[in-house]
């Protein structure tokens, strides 16, 4: 069973936008505010809520909407309910929303569609439009001319909501408002306001500004199925909308498989990096099981399913436990469709949700602490990336990551060389830096890349060579910093021999829960890109393929400096001792 005792946020053992829910032991994301310890009704966090639409359009869900299946008044859930309020929260000084797009994640069958399509029929004929104030609350209306698109990874797709949201459509809503109920399109006739099938066509798909954009399942929208194509096209036209519509995108999924880029996965790194920059503006509101349960367990199994069915009463848990036991569910597929969690993908170099647990980003990191240093050098194409681990106890510190920007931004892009160097600087002032690696370039023989980082390698040798304890490259014409692992490169296979063990002892200790990290959304996502590379010392790293750019290089850097950790404590040059002064690093 997991120790859930350890898993608080004062701890650290939490990625960045999680907390867990104090009953049951779930990870939750969707953001509440207050002590996280406490009741989420209880009365000093319900004081700290934002100004929101949210209590007026439950009040008219649950008015106007019926159950698709049963046709009874239609009941939201307590999470359900918390989504409207915080999707619908407003700044009382602009009146603008307060975040800009929203994702729900939920295992299967916790109600994602009919919460999709309830929003669809809210956009299109609820009070979503901010008119006023009364005592101090907003007040909302129903917008005019009001243009929902329903999006997924085919129309057969999209129009299966819109199935479920006409089904969802009480007789008297529609007697009041004259609905038109159609398979491709339900349409108000007195205002215009319609909710629509959206595609990727050009012509068809980017007509109108829309109000709101519904997608569904992006879990499956990628590249080579179109989807991408057409979240794109989605998240286009609600920005073609007048400021006073606000416009926004609203996603549905579940848990997506890493490593495909997926749309889903887009938007959970991009929230996770909102969340890193403290800036915070996609909704995301996804309940996991804890993934420190060991679901080989029939015990932790059962404990997980009801973790992320907590919010589903309607789910047949006993049948869920059954078909996650059965012999054709793949653990991977137990892990996103029945817990929602984020399962390894297959030749995974290592599991992300147990990387991810051993985050620690509240971690004290002392001035003058014993630390080791690896920097992975890039030209260009990859990143170019820093890390540092600490003697006393393997803690990992994410220096620096420089990438090349997306779009037109990153055409003539170089790795900003002067800006490393201050920044290897400022680390060797502050740390009381022990050793220090740089690899020149990639693993392959790109001598462009190895010169343009050159004369700076050889600068921090002549400066750095008296006070490192023990030399990257020991002996006769060593050098104090260089870690060429080019193959061609004198040495080279000593190298690479060191690294690949290195590599294998991390991937163990992260199994075992051996070190922390300090949770940087960077590093997380280059060690869940890695995938297994087996060679002739046993199994490295690397790209899914050289061309792919899904990078790795701070998963590479972790490495190194854990493999300089264990090169100076082996050499007996110098203890692990702590020193004086101490900061808090985020």
């Amino acid at each position: 069973m997991a120790d859930t005792a350890l898993l608080t946020p004062e701890t650290g053992l939490l990625l960045p936008g999680y907390t867990i829910d104090p009953e049951t032991g779930a990870w939750e994301t969707l953001p509440w505010p207050g002590d996280p310890t406490l009741p989420k009704t209880d009365l000093s966090r319900l004081a700290q809520l934002p100004p929101s639409l949210g209590p007026q359009i439950i009040r008219w869900i649950e008015y106007w909407l019926i159950d698709h299946k049963t046709g009874m008044p239609f009941q939201l859930t307590l999470r359900q309910k918390r989504y409207f309020h915080m999707k619908y929260a407003i700044h009382s000084d602009s009146g603008r929303w307060v975040y800009t797009s929203s994702v729900v994640r939920g295992a299967k069958g916790t109600g994602k569609d009919p919460l999709g399509a309830c929003e669809a029929l809210v956009e299109m004929c609820g009070p979503v439009k901010l008119v006023g104030w009364k005592d101090g609350r907003p007040v909302g209306a129903p917008r005019r001319f009001a243009k929902v698109g329903l999006g997924a990874n085919s129309l057969e797709q999209a129009g299966e909501m819109l199935e479920v949201a006409n089904g969802m459509i009480s007789d008297r809503l529609k007697r009041k408002l004259r609905i038109d109920a159609g398979m491709t399109r339900t349409l108000i006739p007195s205002n215009g306001s319609k909710i629509e099938l959206l595609t990727a066509s050009e012509r068809t798909g980017e007509g109108k500004p829309q109000t709101a954009v519904i997608l569904n399942e992006t879990h499956h929208m990628t590249e080579s199925s179109g989807g991408t194509k057409i979240a794109e096209v989605g998240y286009r036209n609600v920005s073609k909308s007048p400021k006073d519509v606000q416009a926004r995108v609203s996603e549905f999924t579940n848990a997506h498989r890493q490593g495909m880029d997926s749309w889903a996965e887009r938007s959970f790194i991009e929230w996770q990096e909102q969340v890193a920059r403290g800036r915070v503006k996609m909704l995301y509101d996804s309940v996991e099981y804890d993934p420190r349960l060991n679901i080989a367990y029939e015990d932790d199994l059962r404990q997980g399913i009801a973790q992320a069915y907590k919010d589903a009463p309607w789910a047949d848990q006993v049948s869920i436990f059954e078909a996650a036991l059965d012999s054709r569910t793949s653990t991977a597929e137990t892990i996103r469709y029945y817990l929602n969690g984020l399962a390894a993908a297959e030749e995974a170099w290592t599991d992300p949700g147990k990387f991810d647990a051993l985050a620690a980003p509240d971690t004290i990191v002392d001035e003058g602490d014993k630390v080791a240093m690896f920097l992975d050098c890039s030209k260009s194409t990859d990143a170019t990336t820093l890390s540092a681990c600490r003697l006393t106890d393997g803690h990992i510190i994410s220096l620096g990551g420089w990438k090349r920007p997306k779009g037109a931004r990153g055409d003539d892009w170089l790795a900003p060389r002067e800006v490393v160097d201050a920044v290897v600087r400022e680390a060797f002032d502050y740390y009381n830096v022990t050793w220090f690696g740089v690899d020149p370039s990639p693993a392959t023989d790109d001598e462009t890349e190895a010169l343009y980082w050159g004369p700076l390698i050889d600068e921090w040798h002549r400066d750095f060579a008296k006070h490192l304890k023990v030399w990257a490259t020991p002996g006769a014409g060593g050098h104090s910093v260089k870690f060429d692992m080019r193959m061609s490169q004198p040495g080279a296979a000593r190298r690479n021999q060191l690294f690949t063990e290195t590599a294998m002892q991390t991937a163990l200790d992260i199994e075992e829960g051996r070190f922390t990290h300090d949770g940087d959304p960077m590093l997380r996502q280059h060690v869940h890109n890695a995938r297994r590379r087996p060679n002739q010392w046993g199994v490295s790293l690397g790209k899914i393929n050289r061309s792919s750019n899904k990078l790795v290089d701070y998963a590479v850097t972790m490495i190194g400096a854990r493999m300089g950790r264990t090169t100076v404590l082996n050499s007996g040059k110098t203890t692990a001792r702590k020193r004086r002064g101490a900061r808090l690093l985020n």
